[in-house]
């Protein structure tokens, strides 16, 4: 795999690591409305992994085929930097093209962090420049946990959004 191909999936992948800068919010809302809390991290490049497994012949070496996987972890910062967890992320090609940018991965992702662990799925499109996706559960302090993320392609400033619905 060339290194602009490699460069260009880390960054599409990137896209679902959480970005940004940690942030825990809870809403003003009273006992009865759900609430809600907000987290964004930073994903560092530094002590991150990423593999792109062949589990087909390639087509050429911007193809991405039906089944083919990828593997990476990102270490997660908070706004000062300081490491305060760590994803781990594995992708496989649900819709394969000869153009990695133009083929459909189907991602679930942990996110392990001091207090706890969270879930979430997505489908993401390589080159799109957000993925949405879903937070589905959680252990510690994020037990039984559900809402949604939004990350935007970092090499563009962007960052995660989760929003967890309590």
């Amino acid at each position: 795999m060339d290194i602009t191909l490699t460069k260009t999936l880390g960054l599409v992948l990137a896209a679902l690591a959480l970005v940004g800068a940690v942030a825990v919010m809870g809403s003003g809302a009273s006992a009865q409305d759900p609430t809600t809390r907000t987290l964004t991290f930073k994903a560092l490049d530094k002590g991150s992994t990423f593999t792109h497994v062949r589990n087909t012949k390639p087509k050429s070496e911007r193809s991405n085929s039906t089944g083919d996987g990828i593997v990476f972890t990102n270490p997660l910062a908070d706004g000062s930097g300081n490491v305060v967890g760590k994803q781990y992320a594995e992708c496989t090609t649900t819709k394969g093209a000869r153009n990695f940018l133009r083929s459909t991965l189907t991602c679930t992702a942990v996110v392990t962090l001091r207090d706890g662990t969270l879930t979430m799925q997505a489908n993401s499109k390589p080159g799109v420049p957000t993925t949405t996706g879903a937070v589905t559960g959680g252990t510690g302090a994020y037990a039984n946990s559900r809402g949604v993320f939004a990350s935007k392609d970092p090499s563009a400033g962007g960052g995660t959004t989760i929003t967890l619905a309590d």
